[in-house]
């Protein structure tokens, strides 16, 4: 019944195309050429599998037990899909560690963070020059001039850079408040209603900067934790795959000094490949070839246990898949409360009124325009990573693996 609807679905798409092939652009005709590429390939793993299983329900029904031939074809063609899903896996693990960090999306909202002139308009360093001399602390124009020195040297200390970019606006701040304050202890004249006013002035802004620290301290924990998973589970990988490949008789080399594991796991399982095991297999049956050109099935299965071994184990193959189609969806969960958070600190900014004219467009434009420009950096970002890391692709490799153990 399936196996009809899936050809049906393909003979339907045939026909669909045939009937508007002057109307479909190229870009839909390959749209749909994938379409039946995928549907052509669910069938033929879809049929692979009830050819077995009816193999399967056939030998109950007739000798009450499997029979060593469908043992045999199970194991062999679980060996073969388990080398695909091998390297499938290996691919996405190195994809989704290399785009945990994306320099463009990322960088952007860098540029939100800093003290100098971002996308906002306005420059931190300058309000609080500005802002100290407009408000005039101190009563003689000497003092308020040193003022204005220290406030500059505070901007080009060497301590606040090394300061994250956020965090260096607060600190900023606050130092400058502090020396305000300091400078009023000694000065009996100083007005410290102004200094109060200078500070909360300060406080507009810094109210958005530690929203914005808020939600990159969020995602730098995020992102660490996810390469720390993400490197945990291609260790695991790697020994799995090791116990594995020797077991069928691939001996892979030692790592070498300064190679990456990345590197090295693409090393293997490009040699690892299906046409390998298809000859691994192919080796294992020569040796059991009688003179009438019959495989002995029996000898075969009771002698090469750690070919069995390996398809009594594949479950833990897919469990391993199953992390990290996890730890995918997590990320993407992170990813949203970041761009969520990062939103939330932009409206402190605009609720705030800092926000600022750039040019002819009005606060409310460069608001706007930075909204927008947020999303499709994002946007972006995560189309880059689905694009390379197909999930339904590694679902179906290891769904067309027949968990069945072999005893």
């Amino acid at each position: 019944m399936k196996k009809t609807i899936l050809l049906t679905a393909i003979s339907y798409l045939f026909c669909t195309y045939a009937g508007f092939s002057q109307v479909f652009s190229d870009s839909v005709f390959i749209n749909i050429q994938g379409s039946l590429g995928k549907l052509q390939s669910e069938n033929e793993n879809l049929k692979s599998r009830l050819e077995m299983q009816s193999r399967s329900l056939t030998d109950i029904s007739k000798n009450q037990s499997i029979s060593d031939k469908t043992k045999w074809e199970k194991i062999r063609t679980n060996l073969v899909k388990s080398a695909e899903v091998y390297k499938i896996l290996s691919d996405d693990i190195i994809d989704l560690k290399s785009q945990v960090i994306n320099q463009d999306y990322q960088g952007y909202i860098k540029k939100l963070s800093s003290v100098e002139k971002g996308p906002l308009g306005f420059s931190f360093e300058e309000v609080i020059m500005k802002t100290a001399q407009n408000k005039a602390i101190f009563s003689k124009k000497e003092k308020n001039e040193r003022f204005m020195t220290v406030l500059k040297s505070l901007k080009d200390s060497p301590i606040v850079g090394l300061i994250p970019y956020a965090s260096q606006a607060v600190n900023l701040s606050t130092a400058a408040v502090n020396v305000a304050y300091a400078a009023g202890v000694q000065d009996k004249k100083v007005n410290f209603d102004k200094i109060r006013e200078f500070e909360k002035e300060l406080q507009r802004y810094t109210g958005f900067y530690n929203a914005l620290d808020k939600a990159n301290l969020t995602n730098a924990n995020a992102s660490s934790q996810t390469v720390t998973l993400l490197e945990a589970l291609q260790l695991d990988l790697l020994e799995k795959f090791k116990k594995d490949v020797q077991k069928i008789g691939y001996n892979p080399r030692d790592i070498r000094n300064e190679e990456s594991l990345d590197d090295y796991f693409n090393y293997m399982v490009n040699e690892f490949s299906t046409d390998y095991v298809k000859k691994r297999i192919s080796d294992i049956e020569s040796k059991y070839t009688q003179k009438d050109g019959k495989t002995n099935l029996t000898d075969m299965l009771q002698t090469e246990l750690d070919i069995r071994h390996v398809n009594n184990n594949l479950d833990y193959l897919q469990n391993l898949c199953n992390r990290f189609i996890g730890i995918h969806d997590q990320y993407f969960d992170l990813e949203n409360r970041y761009f969520d958070l990062v939103k939330q600190s932009i409206n402190v900014a605009k609720s705030n009124n800092i926000i600022e004219a750039v040019g002819e467009r009005s606060a409310q434009m460069v608001y706007d325009d930075l909204i927008k420009e947020l999303g499709a950096k994002k946007k972006k970002k995560d189309s880059a990573i689905k694009s390379s890391i197909n999930i339904k692709e590694l679902k179906d490799k290891i769904d067309a693996v027949d968990i069945y153990k072999i005893l």
